[in-house]
């Protein structure tokens, strides 16, 4: 009997149990309906009530939330993307590219509205061309395409460089303009409404310098000064000085000048190879020299490109005409004053270019191919001593002094050769990465330790991170009579690949002979064979 009551208290307790949990279910929905019905939305207007791909529409209204997540618009049954702003009683589209003309739809959770209104769509504009592809300043332009509109007021178009131009004309089809002073050449782009589009390349007519010495024998016009000889051959232009002169001078000139214009090609580089590392390099006109002085070129690329901007100041204050070619009568280099032992120079290229970028592309070595040389203080990329040492750019070299406490006691120096990328000189971080290819496996450096002039220490290590392990004094012996130690890197597994390695550093270190006060770096350079390097010592 006892065991039946204790049975039917515990269906009674089940049966309970399920009743008052079914009834607390209930009541758990019935406040999950309460929590999620969201009131109804109401729309009242959308402006403008027509538009282009890209056109900024609002609709106003009630209930929207603040939530765009929630949200979704339709043009024409065409999903709205882009949501430029949101807020309970407005939000701000834009119509979608393949959107058409139809019925603007607004749902918020569940609910959906549509307005009675149609929006009109206006096709996006396309470019199918321009004409000329060429021309001077003042000229007239035509770009066909369609769906341009008739409106000038909504239309803009720009050229190369940032430079506006004046619309002369405008149909759905085809606009005209003038083209600008000051551009440069680059894609046409056009804005109509909210609509940016690209264009072709327009290019104004070349106005500069381009000068290769590419035929042996034909100096194109060049000549140089003060009793020296010049050689055309092997796509230079080979200089080479009077050396029973105390100081050496061979000035590099163009024949009856040259025609440039600084607003359409501001830049003129020349590439000058073994530039002489005492003297003067001047670059000088009929107007005066560039910004008045000496040795004061804008910047040097990949060693021994030298570039100017023309829209500077030449003599004590001239400038040149940004709208118009300026045929200047005197347009050379003087290379004077020159004590240091260079018995001359090379010149591969002379030329103008609508950019400093465009410069940068045309020398960028291919990947693997390291040119340091230490013309530019002001460089961004550069080498430096480390451990606390004194560096300074100076006669085309840098020099490194070990920090005087390293000569206390039984200290021994160090100064890490090391690469920085993105920093001002001296600094010493950020690290540079080493971008090696297998294809110039060769690093070599010309260097020589101040008080002996030896390219290494009397005593103490030189060791290439990373190469063979790190092991001390592993570089090659073969030019050590030029001041230079080389690497072959070919020989590692480790470098079997190209590579981007995250810091590049010579650790110079360990040195316990007192002679050594630090050293001077000449140039850091990679090559494809020890045989390009040999090349290169002897030219």
């Amino acid at each position: 009997m006892k065991r039946l009551y204790n049975y039917i208290f515990i269906l009674v307790a089940l049966i309970s149990g399920g009743i008052f949990n079914t009834s607390c279910s209930d009541m758990m929905r019935s406040e999950d309906l309460d929590i999620y019905q969201y009131p109804d939305i109401t729309i009242v207007d959308f402006t403008p009530k027509t538009g282009r791909p890209g056109e900024q529409i609002t609709i106003t209204g009630s209930n929207f939330g603040t939530y765009s997540q929630a949200a979704v618009v339709t043009f024409n049954g065409v999903k709205v993307t882009d949501f430029v702003s949101y807020s309970d009683e407005q939000m701000v589209v834009r119509v979608p590219a393949d959107a058409g003309t139809g019925i603007v739809a607004v749902s918020v959770w569940t609910h959906t509205k549509e307005f009675e209104d149609e929006f009109a769509f206006v096709p996006g504009a396309k470019i199918s061309g321009i004409s000329p592809n060429e021309a001077t300043a003042g000229s007239q332009l035509t770009i066909t395409g369609e769906n341009f509109g008739t409106d000038a007021n909504d239309v803009t178009v720009t050229f190369g460089g940032g430079v506006t131009a004046q619309i002369v004309s405008i149909t759905d089809n085809e606009i005209v303009v003038t083209v600008p002073d000051g551009g440069i050449r680059g894609a046409i782009t056009l804005e109509i409404g909210p609509q940016l589009l690209t264009g072709p390349v327009f290019s104004y007519p070349f106005v500069g310098l381009n000068f290769e010495f590419s035929t042996d024998g034909d100096a194109e016009g060049w000549t140089t000064s003060h009793n020296s000889t010049t050689e055309v051959s092997g796509g230079l232009m080979k200089v080479s000085y009077d050396m029973s002169a105390a100081k050496r001078r061979a000035d590099f000139s163009l024949q009856g000048g040259a025609e440039v214009h600084a607003g359409l090609y501001p830049i003129v580089a020349i590439r000058m190879i073994n530039k002489p590392s005492s003297g003067n390099f001047i670059f000088d006109t009929n107007i005066g020299k560039y910004k008045d002085g000496s040795n004061n070129w804008d910047g040097v690329l990949v060693g021994d490109v030298y570039y100017y901007d023309l829209r500077n100041t030449f003599g004590a204050g001239a400038t040149l005409s940004t709208t118009e070619p300026t045929q200047l009568t005197t347009f050379q280099w003087k290379v004077a004053d020159i004590t240091s032992d260079e018995t001359g120079y090379q010149v591969d290229w002379v030329k103008s270019f609508e950019s400093l970028d465009a410069l940068k592309e045309y020398v960028a070595p291919p990947r693997g191919k390291l040119i340091y040389e230490f013309d530019d203080p002001s460089a961004t990329d550069y080498w430096v001593g480390m451990q606390n040492a004194a560096n300074v750019i100076e006669n085309g070299k840098l020099k490194v002094t070990f920090d005087p406490v390293q000569f206390e006691g039984t200290s021994k120096r160090r100064a890490d050769l090391n690469f920085v990328e993105g920093a001002t000189f001296p600094e010493t971080s950020p690290n540079g990465k080493w971008h090696y290819s297998s294809t110039y496996p060769i690093l070599a450096f010309k260097i020589s330790f101040t008080g002996t002039g030896a390219p290494k220490p009397g005593s103490g290590n030189i060791k290439l991170d990373r190469f063979d392990g790190a092991k001390n004094n592993a570089y090659l012996t073969d030019f050590l009579d030029k001041n230079v130690i080389y690497y072959d890197c070919s020989i590692d597994p480790n470098f079997a690949a190209d590579t981007d390695l995250g810091s590049f550093t010579l650790k110079i270190a360990d040195i316990t002979s007192t002679e050594e006060t630090g050293y001077e770096v000449d140039w850091i350079r990679t090559f494809k064979t020890k045989e390009e390097l040999q090349a290169f010592l002897t030219k």
